[in-house]
């Protein structure tokens, strides 16, 4: 506390001398375990040498729930105490949650500014939404029904809630998620030199790849380890379905003995990944693809153009052609014509990823900065001409 109290007069000079205004982002977090949660506070700038600079400036726990009423308070308090002013304060970037919406319209009233002009979305963060929503999120839109077929709607939900847990997706994800012991990387390891042996590859040329686990707040995280999965595909089989026998064999003599059946995931007692459902994943992988691309793109600002607000609506018109892309190649697919037909769930999938893209990119237009950027970048300036 004594360091933070001897640096705040200089963060503050720094802050008034600032040859731009002081961009601010803010997120909260919880600690493991969710015992205690925290606000991190950040100022983007360009100082008098002209240089991008990014600080954090506080991390104050938050006290009670993380609503937006409870955050401007000290949001607010914070960027009084380093002396951020109405006439200095510049743009917000933040993620899409509900609360931030509170949040940047509580300030707006502090600091007499428009909230909608003012509220910046964070790029990465709403490709990830985009990307949950093509894998596990529900839009009655999606299932392309008739008028009036509420009952088969419903129908219809179920049956999907069942297809993300029990179907490749959920089954691959649940195989990935029990190696986590010593044990079972040993077992698994052990799958991918008997896979290498039957390539009849050198043992100096193997090369053991660890499994890449799921990671929710982790861009792209989804992609990295359906991809790895698909590389290691002979391995991942052989890992499931020695499991999937040492199920069936112990039910069976638990069976045999009188004894109770002993419990085992779902994924246990099922049939395993089939080529079928290899298929499907290897669908996802490249449906995925260019929202990892995106992603990238509109990643940090270290690098040339990246991460640039410029870049996000021309970024957001590729991903838009992109997902219409791959939905039209369904468009006259009859998905029970064989049991190898492409998967409806697909279809219905990446209509509900295009009905979240389009309803964040129509928010766009309520920020003025997107196509000032635009306008003012020496590549991008006669973009909004074409679209």
């Amino acid at each position: 506390m004594r360091l933070y109290n001897h640096l705040l007069p200089r963060i503050v000079l720094a802050l008034s001398e600032a040859a731009s205004k002081i961009h601010v982002s803010f997120n909260s977090w919880t600690t493991k375990g969710g015992k205690k949660g925290y606000l991190g506070i950040i100022a983007h700038f360009v100082n008098r040498l002209s240089k991008l600079i990014d600080l954090p400036i506080a991390l104050p726990q938050l006290m009670g729930p993380h609503s937006g009423e409870n955050m401007v308070e000290i949001v607010y308090s914070t960027l009084q105490k380093f002396g951020v002013t109405a006439r200095t304060i510049g743009y917000f970037v933040l993620d899409n949650a509900y609360n931030n919406d509170t949040t940047i319209t509580a300030l707006a009233s502090k600091f007499g500014f428009n909230a909608a002009h003012r509220r910046l979305r964070c790029g990465p963060h709403t490709l990830n939404l985009i990307g949950q929503t093509l894998l596990w999120g529900v839009d009655g839109d999606a299932y392309d029904n008739n008028v009036g077929e509420a009952v088969e709607l419903d129908e219809e939900h179920q049956l999907m809630k069942e297809w993300r847990s029990d179907g490749p997706l959920g089954i691959l994800l649940a195989v990935i998620n029990h190696i986590k012991t010593p044990q079972q990387y040993e077992l698994f390891e052990s799958f991918q030199r008997l896979a290498h042996k039957e390539l009849s590859t050198a043992d100096d040329d193997i090369k053991i790849l660890q499994p890449i686990k799921l990671v929710v707040t982790r861009w792209n995280s989804y992609y990295s380890c359906f991809e790895r999965a698909a590389k290691l595909q002979p391995a991942v089989n052989a890992y499931a379905n020695y499991h999937i026998s040492d199920t069936k064999l112990r039910v069976e003599r638990a069976i045999e003995q009188g004894n109770k059946v002993p419990k085992k995931p779902t994924w246990m007692k099922s049939d395993g990944l089939t080529a079928h459902d290899w298929q499907v994943i290897t669908e996802y992988i490249d449906i995925l693809g260019p929202l990892k691309t995106a992603t990238k793109r509109l990643e940090g600002h270290s690098q040339g153009s990246f991460g640039l607000v410029a870049e996000i609506i021309p970024v957001f018109e590729v991903l838009l052609h992109k997902l219409e892309q791959q939905l039209e190649k369904f468009d006259f697919v009859n998905h029970e014509e064989h049991a190898e037909a492409p998967e409806d769930y697909l279809a219905i999938n990446l209509r509900a990823a295009l009905i979240k893209a389009r309803e964040y990119y129509s928010k766009l237009d309520e920020t003025p900065a997107y196509y000032a950027a635009i306008i003012l970048h020496p590549r991008y300036k006669l973009f909004c001409d074409t679209v």
